[in-house]
C-alpha cells in the first residue's frame, strides 16, 4: 500500500457516488487503510443539486451516519468527518461554519460561483487563461484564510487546456506557494483515470494529475498526498491506481508525507 490513509471520499449523497456509506468503510479495511475521512461535497443554501451536492437539511444525517461508523469500526479503522468546499463568496459564513465543525475540510474548486445550484464559470470547462488565474486566486485566498486541510486536485486548471503557458505556470506557483505558507500538502488526485485517457490538443493523458504542475511543486517542495476522490468503494480496493498516477509523475522529487492526523471534532 503506498499510502495508508485516504481523506478524499464522498457518499450517494451528493448524486453522482454509488454505494452505502459502510460500503466504503468496509471496502478501505480491506485494502489495509488505516484512516479514511468522508469528505462529500459541501452544501450551501438554496444550492441543492441533486447530481452535485447534498441538501442543507441532509448534513445532521450525514454528520450522524458517519458518527455510528466511528463506533461500529472503531477498533479496525480510524474514521474522520469532513467536507469537500470550494471558496464561494456568497457563502464565506458557512465555510467558516463548516471549518470549526468538521474535522477537516478539502479544498477542491470546480467553478467560480453557484446561482441556482448550477455551476457559474465552470473550471472543467472555463479553461482560458483568465479562468486558470482565477482559479489559482480562489485557492489561494482560501488558504490564507485558514480553510482547508487539504488542496484537492490542484491541477484541474488543465483538466481540458491543450497548452501550458505563462498564465498556467503562474497558477501553479500561486497554489504552490501558498499550500506552503499554509503548511498544506497538494493532493494527487486519482479521480482523472475514471475518465480515460483523452486527447487534448496534441496529447494523449490523463485529464489530470497534470505533469507540468507537479514539477513546480517538486521544485518548490511542497507536501503532497494521494487523494482517491473515491465515489464508489471498489476505488478503495483499486491499488493499481496509485501506479497510474505515479506515471505521471515518475522522476519527480515530490514530497509525500506518511503521516496526516486531524483531531477528531464531532
Amino acid at each position: 500500500m503506498k499510502q495508508l490513509f485516504n481523506y478524499h471520499g464522498h457518499t450517494s449523497r451528493c448524486g453522482h457516488a454509488v454505494g452505502t456509506d459502510e460500503e466504503y468503510v468496509q471496502a478501505a479495511i480491506a485494502a489495509g487503510y488505516q484512516k479514511i475521512g468522508f469528505s462529500d461535497h459541501a452544501p450551501y443554501p438554496g444550492q441543492y443539486h441533486p447530481e452535485e451536492r447534498m441538501d442543507m437539511r441532509e448534513l445532521p444525517e450525514y454528520i450522524r451516519a458517519v458518527k455510528e461508523l466511528q463506533e461500529r469500526y472503531h477498533d479496525q479503522i480510524d474514521i474522520y468527518i469532513g467536507l469537500e468546499i470550494e471558496n464561494y463568496q456568497a457563502f464565506q459564513k458557512e465555510l467558516r461554519e463548516y471549518r470549526e465543525m468538521f474535522d477537516y475540510c478539502i479544498i477542491g474548486q470546480h467553478s467560480t460561483a453557484l446561482r441556482d445550484g448550477a455551476a457559474i464559470g465552470d473550471y472543467y470547462v472555463e479553461n482560458d487563461d483568465g479562468h486558470v488565474l482565477l482559479y489559482a486566486g480562489q485557492i489561494k485566498e482560501a488558504l490564507e484564510a485558514g480553510m482547508a486541510d487539504i488542496v484537492a486536485h490542484p491541477d484541474l486548471f488543465m483538466y481540458g487546456r491543450a497548452q501550458w503557458n505563462d498564465a498556467c505556470e503562474q497558477a501553479a506557483q500561486m497554489i504552490c506557494d501558498a499550500a506552503l505558507a499554509a503548511d498544506v500538502p497538494l493532493e494527487v488526485n486519482m479521480g482523472g483515470i475514471k475518465r480515460g485517457l483523452r486527447t487534448i490538443g496534441r496529447q494523449t493523458r490523463l485529464v489530470y494529475p497534470y505533469r507540468r504542475f507537479w514539477e513546480v511543486a517538486a521544485r518548490k517542495g511542497n507536501k503532497v498526498v494521494y487523494g482517491l476522490d473515491a465515489h464508489d468503494p471498489a476505488e478503495y480496493l483499486k491499488k493499481e491506481q496509485y501506479d497510474i498516477v505515479d506515471e505521471v509523475i515518475a522522476g519527480l522529487d515530490l514530497h509525500f508525507i506518511k503521516e496526516l492526523n486531524f483531531r477528531h471534532k464531532l
